[in-house]
């Protein structure tokens, strides 16, 4: 996989960049062992519908 530049513009940050360097969904460390799927969360609420609508 050929390296990503991302770079974000909104109302809460300008020119933030950041870099994909992974595939999607692999190579996550060990460590790193998450009890709900993403599916799970946003099924739960975590964002209590004000994910990004707020600013």
């Amino acid at each position: 996989m050929r390296r990503r530049v991302i770079t974000a513009n909104d109302k809460m940050q300008r020119g933030y960049r950041y870099f994909l360097t992974e595939p999607v969904g692999r190579n996550f460390d060990p460590e790193f062992k998450p009890e709900l799927t993403p599916k799970e969360m946003l099924a739960l609420g975590v964002f209590g519908g004000k994910y990004m609508t707020d600013c």
